[in-house]
């Protein structure tokens, strides 16, 4: 008979807990992610049907080239926006291979998924609109700074197109496309996307509500306390989230902003894990695309580097928002 309840106990958090099937996973498929993906892809669309891409890529080529990269490489920045595994192999079509490692190396180490990037967003803005543009802030330095010492540390020269300046200029106008085609386009990407998404979601979330359920997080929580309590003023249960990061980081982002709505979280608190949460390290599918494309060493040293960088910059913030 205990058995029985035990089952029917962990059955009912699973569906209706922190995490339930029936109560996060639906609230941040639908209420936070398809209206926010869908005004990203339709952007995104209308950036490369009225060729307005293409003519911002060559004219800010010159300045691309003083972070070490070129327009060939605007693209898949921008599309590590909707999906940092995507970019990573789009950035294999690009023939210079010192402007790929940089560019790599900028979408594991900064630049945040679209279901991330929304979630980032929503919990930064429900704290005060003075977080949302540090965050913006930060972020953006964050990336030129490390731009900047990469173009240094890889030796070479970027590939640039101002020699085919004239022809570019000939061959690109901008143009208005029609709206609607775009609309119903960035829909059905949304829903596809949805899709794709909505089932390793709800399976992160069983797993979290499990390791919840047993005390495992309680006991992760303890082990790593030292670090997220005392040496970054975080609750506890920081640690979890950053565990869950590593294996999808909008899973992270959405465990995050389970425990904000709970209350369980300071809005300092809540800044600092947002921006140490979009420099963490890469998901594990973005770590399998880049272990195939680039050398061993280097992936290594990214996902350390990029441990090392979340964890002294949330060190500063946590001395400059939270009382030691």
């Amino acid at each position: 008979m205990n058995m029985t309840n035990d089952v029917y106990s962990l059955i009912s958090y699973i569906l209706y807990g922190d995490f339930g099937l029936f109560t996060i996973v639906p609230y941040f498929l639908f209420k936070i992610l398809f209206p926010i993906i869908t005004s990203f892809y339709l952007l995104q669309l209308f950036l490369v049907e009225s060729n307005l891409l293409k003519i911002l890529s060559f004219k800010m080529d010159r300045r691309l080239n003083k972070l070490g990269l070129s327009s060939n490489t605007l693209l898949p920045l921008l599309l590590g926006f909707g999906c940092v595994t995507v970019a990573l192999g789009a950035l294999q079509l690009t023939g210079n291979a010192r402007e790929r490692r940089i560019a790599q190396i900028l979408l594991c180490l900064i630049i945040p998924c679209s279901a991330q990037l929304v979630i980032n967003t929503v919990l930064v803005f429900q704290t005060s609109k003075k977080y949302l543009l540090a965050y913006i802030v930060i972020i953006s330095l964050i990336f030129l700074i490390i731009s900047y010492l990469l173009n240094l540390l890889f030796p070479g020269d970027c590939h640039s197109q101002r020699n085919c300046s004239h022809k570019y200029k000939c061959r690109y106008y901008f143009m208005v496309p029609k709206l609607l085609p775009l609309l119903c386009q960035s829909v059905r990407s949304s829903i596809s996307f949805l899709v794709e998404t909505a089932v390793p979601f709800a399976v992160g979330n069983i797993i979290v509500s499990i390791l919840y359920y047993f005390g495992l997080i309680h006991k992760l929580c303890i082990f790593t306390a030292p670090v997220f309590c005392n040496f970054l003023k975080l609750p506890a249960e920081s640690a979890a989230i950053f565990i869950l990061s590593i294996i999808k980081k909008d899973l992270g982002a959405a465990s995050l902003l389970a425990l904000f709505s709970n209350g369980g979280f300071t809005e300092p608190q809540i800044f600092i894990c947002t921006v140490m949460l979009t420099l963490f390290v890469p998901c594990l599918a973005s770590m399998i695309i880049l272990f195939k494309h680039e050398k061993k060493i280097i992936c290594i040293s990214v996902w350390f580097l990029c441990i090392i960088m979340s964890l002294i910059l949330g060190k500063i913030l946590s001395i400059l928002l939270i009382l030691p």
